[in-house]
């Protein structure tokens, strides 16, 4: 198949492509840039290690507000699925710069849509279920609590109702605190085990728990939403496994035998309070078989990859 990735150079993206490169034809649609990193020399290093491993996949360099350039992308390349990754990665960028994040996340989702490929697959976040408690499933209440995950309901109302009205075929995605090799170090994970590594101590939010999603976990959730006949679906990914931010520090503390301290803190208000996702759904539909939790996850994680 023809496969275009909008957002194909971002954490969980280029993870995607190294993947998809081996089996399909691969186009990336990205802005190439790393939201959040300001230093030019960083940023080129983030992407050259995400990148470095492709092996003809065409590029185009764009951002997903620029409707003519992927139009002209779409006709072009005339892609079977189209992947949407595009959007501000995370729930602090989105409320720093809420005007930003809502013409990405909203126009620039509307000028993924207009072309008539097969299927398309959108990845939309827990945080449109707001704080839940354990075993959410994809029927429960999305009631969420801070810019992004709004912007990410309001995605997939737009896509249900493009596929209602235009005879539109898609799968959606919701993943909790995915995690891997080359992440950003102020995403949640990835900033405990970076302080972990260099002693640093470590600020948690107290009372608060979440689950978590290795990378290698989501990107086969996603081979399956592409590949699958099942369409019209929308899917939890997780690891099933509620933990408190304060084990999940101590887990990486102990992992790396760390001399960090850890310290509680007040949660923000934008940042929900989660629990597991029930994903039997996805399990039972995809046949999606989880295969890391944190111990494992960290056991294949490189931590120097992380920037």
């Amino acid at each position: 198949m023809k496969i275009l990735v909008f957002g194909g150079a971002g954490f969980i993206g280029h993870h995607l492509v190294n993947k998809l490169q081996q089996t399909h034809d691969v186009c990336v649609y990205d802005n190439f840039s790393i939201f959040g990193v300001k230093h030019e020399i960083q940023k080129q290093k983030i992407i050259s290690a995400r990148t470095k491993n492709w092996i003809n996949v065409d590029t185009v360099n764009g951002s997903v507000v620029e409707n003519s350039l992927i139009q002209h992308t779409l006709h072009k390349f005339e892609p079977d699925v189209i992947v949407n990754l595009a959007a501000y990665p995370r729930v602090s960028l989105s409320e720093k710069y809420p005007v930003l994040s809502a013409e990405g996340m909203i126009q620039g989702l509307i000028n993924t849509m207009n072309y008539p490929v097969k299927k398309y697959v959108h990845v939309s976040s827990s945080n449109v279920y707001g704080n839940y408690q354990n075993d959410a499933d994809e029927s429960s209440v999305c009631a969420p609590i801070n810019l992004y995950g709004s912007l990410k309901l309001s995605q997939e109302h737009l896509i249900k109702s493009h596929a209602k009205n235009k005879g539109f075929s898609y799968n959606i995605l919701r993943p909790i605190c995915v995690f891997g090799n080359n992440d950003i170090g102020d995403r949640l994970v990835p900033k405990f085990i970076k302080h972990a590594i260099n002693n640093e101590e470590i600020f948690y939010s107290q009372d608060t728990t979440t689950d978590i999603t290795y990378i290698d976990d989501m990107v086969q959730a996603l081979q399956l939403a592409i590949e699958s006949k099942i369409q019209n679906e929308t899917f939890n990914v997780s690891s099933e496994h509620t933990l408190t931010l304060k084990q999940l520090a101590e887990l990486i503390i102990d992992h790396y035998n760390s001399k960090s301290k850890i310290i509680p803190v007040s949660r923000e208000k934008y940042f929900p309070n989660r629990g597991s996702l029930e994903i039997s759904k996805i399990k039972s539909l995809l046949n999606y078989e989880r295969k890391y939790d944190l111990s494992k996850a960290l056991d294949n994680l490189d931590p120097t990859s992380i920037h």
